[in-house]
């Protein structure tokens, strides 16, 4: 936990050793810690040296902590001055990269990514480097780098107050697990709409970066193309907020509780959402975990409590019930 603050697992294991207790002789701190001597020597050492901790006068020698509400806050402190002045270097150097590619003509402005490392950890850098929004298409197959790092936008972006829109097929949605990773990224703040069908896979990362797969399986991506500010990437963003028009919203319900007592369970709640983007039965029942017969049987008890002929009728009338409807 403390690596943020420059300390190693030994240097942390003797750093929490002496906040216990009295202060200790380098001896003790060896034997309540289970560092090697000189591993412990090391420790000592380097919390002195990040205030952590004090040598107190006199023989033996013997340390002891220093206020870690004090001492804890100092670091962060210079680490954040260090940020700073790293990112800002980052964009100046971001800077001077742009304008020696536009320097070498039209065709740095595209860059071909092979290798399905190479685009993950390139998709990963995209959605990392938007300031205000990132944009994308989600459709399959997923890069994911050889340590397991998946490419994923909520989990990096929702921190940073940073607006994350994406657009899925439906038949995306029938994917396993798909539904639940959706509704995790609403939660965090993502927007979501759904299209019939997906025509590509994208990602937009402000006005500064585009990624739109060049070669790829069903479940391998193998190459990318990353395309900086140029017509092309004007094009493509062009082509998401048509796309993004034409969909329509993925809504968690948040209607809450009804007055009456008459109103959907969170489970029906769930399905109405699912039925208002053209999923079928088959579809509804993997995703909640639900049999097929059970998703069946609830659906025709919706339809006839809300005495509606069609699916798409029983959505109209169940937001007129406020049994279903957007957040605000």
């Amino acid at each position: 936990m403390l690596e943020v603050i420059g300390l190693d697992s030994g240097q942390e294991a003797a750093y929490f050793v002496l906040l216990d207790g009295a202060p200790l002789r380098w001896e003790e701190l060896v034997g309540r810690s289970g560092l090697e001597p000189e591993a412990a020597r090391g420790a000592l050492t380097r919390l002195e040296e990040r205030g952590l901790v004090a040598r107190l006068a006199g023989q033996p020698a013997r340390w002891t902590t220093l206020p870690p509400e004090h001492a804890i806050e100092v670091l962060l402190l210079a680490r954040e001055r260090d940020i700073r002045r790293v990112r800002g270097l980052a964009q100046r150097l971001g800077e001077k990269h742009r304008a020696a590619r536009i320097g070498q003509g039209s065709a740095a402005l595209v860059e071909v990514i092979n290798g399905p490392e190479a685009v993950a950890r390139c998709g990963q850098q995209v959605f990392t480097s938007a300031a205000r929004e990132v944009r994308g298409i989600d459709a399959p197959p997923y890069a994911q780098a050889a340590d397991g790092t998946s490419v994923n936008s909520s989990a990096n972006l929702a921190s940073r107050g940073v607006r994350s829109r994406f657009i899925h097929g439906r038949e995306n949605l029938t994917l396993p697990g798909t539904i639940n990773r959706i509704e995790r990224d609403i939660a965090h703040g993502e927007e979501v709409r759904v299209l019939p069908r997906a025509p590509m896979k994208l990602i937009l990362a402000d006005d500064q970066a585009g990624l739109v797969p060049l070669v790829a399986t069903p479940e391998v991506l193998d190459s990318a193309i990353l395309v900086r500010p140029s017509s092309l990437l004007d094009a493509l963003s062009e082509l998401f907020e048509t796309l993004w028009q034409q969909a329509q919203p993925y809504i968690l319900d948040d209607a809450g509780p009804l007055p009456d007592g008459d109103g959907p369970t969170s489970d029906e709640r769930r399905i109405l959402s699912l039925l208002a983007v053209g999923l079928s039965d088959e579809a509804i029942a993997r995703q909640l975990g639900l049999g097929l017969r059970t998703v069946q049987r609830r659906v025709r008890a919706l339809l006839e409590r809300l005495g509606a002929s069609s699916r798409f009728q029983a959505g109209v009338l169940a937001a007129d019930r406020g049994w279903w409807r957007p957040r605000e």
